[in-house]
Formats: structure tokens, sequence, C-alpha cells
């Protein structure tokens, strides 16, 4: 008899972001918000750390070294970075996060909804209105072990 670990002992380790999608709950309509190839790392530690950037399929660099106010917005839109804790209940990942991208996640509680095996992890988030249009929405992440 083979017995699957638990998901708090398998997602232990880092991955690479395979998919980013979110879907309209009112339309049913499906967007890739960072593009089809998004770039992205996660890691989760033993004792319960959160680590992870994500950026946009087709970001440009600045012109210099030191972006104008318009290039520092388009690269603030295109990303996304967390740190914090994490706990696992049972198919739920919630996250608290510490220090972000964005001042107003700091202090948060963010849930979703985890499936696991050894080398794939699915997360997808609970309804949330999108910051752009309001309307309810949920995203769904696909992640590959990296390695």
């Amino acid at each position: 008899m083979t017995t699957t670990p638990p998901a708090a002992d398998l997602i232990v380790g880092t991955w690479r972001l395979v998919s980013f999608t979110e879907e309209d709950l009112q339309t049913g309509a499906v967007t890739y918000p960072f593009g089809h190839k998004p770039n992205a790392v996660v890691i989760y530690t033993a004792d319960g750390y959160v680590a992870t950037i994500f950026t946009a399929t087709d970001r440009k660099p600045p012109a210099d070294a030191t972006p104008t106010d318009a290039e520092a917005i388009r690269l603030f839109r295109s990303m996304i970075a967390f740190a914090g804790r994490y706990e696992i209940d049972g198919d739920t990942l919630i996250y608290h996060p510490e220090a972000s991208w964005n001042e107003a996640w700091n202090g948060t509680t963010q849930t979703r909804l985890l499936e696991i095996t050894p080398d794939r992890l699915h997360v997808r988030s609970v309804p949330v209105p999108s910051t752009l249009t309001g309307t309810n929405l949920v995203f769904s992440l696909t992640w590959a072990r990296a390695g």
C-alpha cells in the first residue's frame, strides 16, 4: 500500500509557475493577466515561511538604471511579490504576508484552495473582487516542482 505524504510535507521546496489564469465569475471569461508564460518562483520552507515573486511575460527593462515614473508604474503593475508565513489546513492554504510589493497585502490573511502531488501544485483563490473592474473573479495557479 502506497501512502501520499500530507500536503504540509509535499509543499516544502521550490516551485516554478506553469500557468496563471483569472476567471470572471460573471461572464466565465478566462484571461492570462501576466501573459501565457509568466515568470514566477515560490519557495515554501518546512518551518512555515513562504516567499514568491511573479513577473509578467512582456516586462521591459527601464531605459536607464533609474526608471522614469511611467516605467516604475509599468514595472509595479506587472509583478507580485510577497513573503511571510503560511499554514495548511486540509485542502486550504493560508498566507499571512509580512512584506509585499503592495503594502495593502501586509498583515492580511489570504485563503487559497490547494491540490498537490509530489510534482504539481494547484492553487485556486476563493472569489475576490477584481482591482480593475470590481467583478468577482477566481485566479488559478499551476506550479511544477523546480529541479
